[in-house]
């Protein structure tokens, strides 16, 4: 088959970008569009490597985990190394598994105008048809992650939190009906009562509106510098908002979000 380069690079685009998308979801990330379409677009070239007449198969493996390891770098960047390698590793198992679905696809139906070499795919197909089985494997992904995460139940357990250098400490309610973001970031939130924390005249803050019985209003928050939740230290961006919570057994809700 003639492979052309336009084709070949439109294609693992379109692949890349889905891989990065679910990626973002099942990571919980908020990357910038631009920056997976950046992510998308660099690691179509990788797919070059189907043109790798080299046999060397160790050396091919570790450009694949070069490609995908400037993917993630691209279009989550770098917050540390922990985040990074959980991005890392599953930005990976999303290219495994978008591989072995046109893998088995090309293996069941044997498609004249498809090609896959090195684990890279070549499609000669309409590019509509393409987006519509790229969507469709991500729905799948997506609708087995769903199915199948372990689900979190409400669960009282210790919290702290630090804002401005001062440590705070309560207990807090995991709430899987609570899935408070701020707007502007899309951070999650915990809402604390005034007993625990109360923001100062001085401390910028964001307003975080919300929806509950019929009622619409909004709260003010500011951003943690720390968050440990049951012991365990939480590595992402989370705000701290007010609102009195009536309840003897724990002084904050906490989104169960946080610790999907």
């Amino acid at each position: 088959m003639v492979v052309y380069i336009d084709i070949l690079l439109f294609v693992n685009a379109i692949v890349n970008y889905a891989v990065l998308m679910t990626t973002e979801k099942l990571m919980k990330r908020n990357g910038r569009l631009y920056r997976i379409l950046i992510g998308a677009l660099t690691g179509s070239l990788f797919s070059l490597l189907i043109f790798w007449m080299d046999e060397n198969r160790l050396l091919l493996f570790l450009l694949k985990l070069l490609s995908a390891a400037a993917l993630t770098l691209i279009t989550f960047g770098w917050r540390s190394r922990l985040v990074f390698l959980k991005t890392f590793l599953c930005c990976l198992a999303v290219s495994v598994v978008y591989s072995g679905f046109f893998i088995l696809f090309y293996q069941i139906f044997k498609p004249p105008n498809m090609m896959i070499v090195h684990d890279i795919l070549y499609l000669q197909v309409n590019p509509l048809s393409l987006i519509v089985l790229t969507v469709i494997i991500y729905l799948i992904i997506l609708l087995l992650y769903k199915l199948f995460s372990e689900r979190i139940k409400s669960t009282v357990v210790p919290l702290d939190f630090s804002v401005d250098g001062l440590s705070y400490s309560c207990t807090g309610k995991i709430d899987t009906g609570c899935n408070l973001r701020e707007p502007f970031s899309s951070s999650p939130v915990i809402i604390t009562d005034p007993s625990v924390f109360r923001i100062q005249d001085h401390q910028p803050c964001r307003i975080v509106p919300y929806t509950a019985l019929n009622n619409r209003s909004y709260l003010k928050a500011v951003r943690a510098q720390q968050v440990c939740i049951n012991k365990q230290p939480i590595d992402r961006e989370i705000y701290i908002a007010v609102s009195t919570i009536q309840n003897g057994d724990y002084q904050a809700i906490i989104n169960s979000e946080i610790i999907r």
